[in-house]
């Protein structure tokens, strides 16, 4: 558990400069620098790299964490495994190329009847998720050398310096809003730069195959080969099912000033769910070797911790945010506009923190001897988001999709932990977990009493000083998690003199 505080805590800070940057760009430059259909556009352009990525992947960010334990050496060879990683991948790209040069246009053209807009973003498009596909291979392979400090600053705050600083040319009339996007694919660029830099000083990375470890393993190849196709269709749909919200408001409602709203609020939101991404980019790896080795019972202790302190930490995120929402739209660039975004926040929100509590079983699952059990879990997914997202978004607009992303998360967790039960044994939940469900559901009532005064800044300060330090206050009496009272003995001495109740 060590490592995974350290190196968590470690990418945490990284994580939250980027937090920082993320709501500075999201909540008050971009909407200064574009308008509310420039803004749709490019968050339409960025979820259409990510997902369209997730194809050329073909389950291969799966296939680092379960089977690198397989290949590493001290000599740092590996086996040739970098080799490996790069040509599914790049085999994948190749494919997906052919075909979205064939159907790139009736599949931009139901996205949003605009899209032929996005013909001149196509090369740019290309180049985007080439990048995003190496990206995803560099993280991951850092996280199983137990690193994600480095990467995750590159991610977090690199690229989205660079992003900003792209949004800030065009405000001020110096490029085109091409020109824009052009800018921000080279900040992709630039942080996939940095985390080959940084794996190299990690490891050698040996492009040369060892046909003879394959030839002497037979078993495992046809295994390798087996989880990848079953983990490339599930990886793909775990990637495309989150994003059909934002596909389906933008080809139902055809008003990408809609997905700009929808995806402010989303991705305020999606704040909340930066302790989850951490903490698993260091946990699944060490899942993985507890699992080939066959220590059943620390995966448990170990998924039980995490899913406490992850759902303790976004707890606490998600609190924050709603405790100062009308706060921040009051202080955004046409915040008017913008404000319909609300409740969006609230009830995804609410889809991060099921997520949060839940995570840990997936990863459990897919580096398991019943991984193939996750193709369960993954139709659910892909059928519920857009089963619900078909019949909420027409009906309720935006919020409807935002409704959608909790009753998804709903099912999906509900599958996996039936897995996990019956499968494995293993039960993800602890009485702490209540404890945290309770401090929050009373703070976050209190925060629906309204603002104590007129200044958002004020306000802001105030409530968020008073009733944050009350939170924090009641977390380390009730003991929920011994890393996080650690850690708050560390920043702040005077809480030694308090009192805790004992587990």
């Amino acid at each position: 558990m060590g490592i995974i505080i350290r190196q968590g805590f470690k990418a945490a800070l990284s994580n939250y400069i980027g937090m920082g940057l993320g709501f500075l760009s999201l909540f008050i430059l971009f909407p200064l620098f574009y308008e509310p259909e420039e803004l749709g556009a490019i968050r339409i352009f960025l979820e259409s790299g990510a997902v369209l990525s997730a194809f050329a992947m073909m389950g291969t960010h799966y296939s680092i964490n379960r089977y690198f334990p397989f290949f590493k050496t001290q000599d740092q060879q590996h086996h040739g495994f970098f080799f490996w990683v790069l040509v599914f991948p790049l085999s994948g790209y190749l494919l997906l190329v052919c075909a979205l040069i064939l159907f790139a246009t009736p599949i931009f053209t139901f996205i949003n009847p605009d899209a032929m807009t996005y013909k001149e973003l196509f090369p740019m498009l290309l180049i985007l998720i080439l990048v995003i596909i190496f990206q995803i291979v560099t993280e991951t392979t850092c996280a199983n050398h137990g690193r994600i400090a480095v990467p995750n600053f590159m991610r977090e705050i690199v690229m989205r310096v660079l992003i900003i600083f792209s949004g800030l040319l065009y405000y001020l009339k110096l490029v085109s809003f091409s020109t824009s996007i052009w800018l921000i694919v080279a900040g992709y660029l630039i942080a996939l730069i940095g985390n080959i830099w940084f794996l190299s000083r990690l490891t050698k990375i040996n492009l040369r195959p060892d046909f003879h470890f394959i030839r002497n393993n037979k078993s495992l190849k046809i295994e390798i080969f087996r989880f990848t196709a079953i983990l490339f269709f599930s990886g793909t749909v775990a990637l495309v099912a989150p994003k059909v919200d934002f596909f389906l408001i933008s080809s139902i409602k055809k008003d990408l000033g809609e997905v700009a709203v929808y995806s402010i609020g989303f991705y305020l939101a999606t704040f909340i769910e930066v302790p989850k991404r951490t903490i698993l980019q260091v946990a699944t790896p060490i899942i993985s070797n507890y699992i080939k080795n066959g220590n059943i019972k620390e995966v448990e202790t170990l998924n039980k911790k995490n899913g406490t302190n992850q759902f303790l930490i976004s707890g606490l995120l998600f609190f924050l945010i709603w405790l100062n929402i009308d706060n921040l739209y009051e202080i955004m660039p046409r915040g008017d506009f913008f404000l319909k975004g609300k409740w969006v926040v609230f009830f995804i929100g609410i889809s991060k923190l099921i997520d949060a509590l839940m995570s840990g079983n997936g990863p459990i699952i897919i580096n398991s001897r019943f991984y193939n059990l996750s193709f369960f879990s993954i139709v659910v997914f892909g059928v519920s988001a857009i089963g619900f997202n078909l019949y909420l978004i027409p009906e309720y607009g935006i919020l409807g999709g935002a409704i959608s992303t909790i009753l998804v998360m709903i099912c999906v967790n509900l599958c996996n932990l039936i897995i996990l039960q019956y499968k494995l044994r293993i039960n993800p939940f602890h009485p702490n977990q209540l404890k945290v469900l309770a401090v929050l559901t009373l703070f976050t009532s209190i925060s629906f009493l309204g603002r104590w005064l007129d200044n958002p800044y004020l306000d802001g300060f105030t409530r968020t000083t008073v009733l944050g330090t009350c939170m924090l206050v009641s977390i380390y009496r009730l003991n929920i998690s011994t890393e996080f009272n650690d850690l708050l003995r560390l920043k702040v001495p005077f809480l030694n003199r308090i009192k805790i109740v004992k587990s």
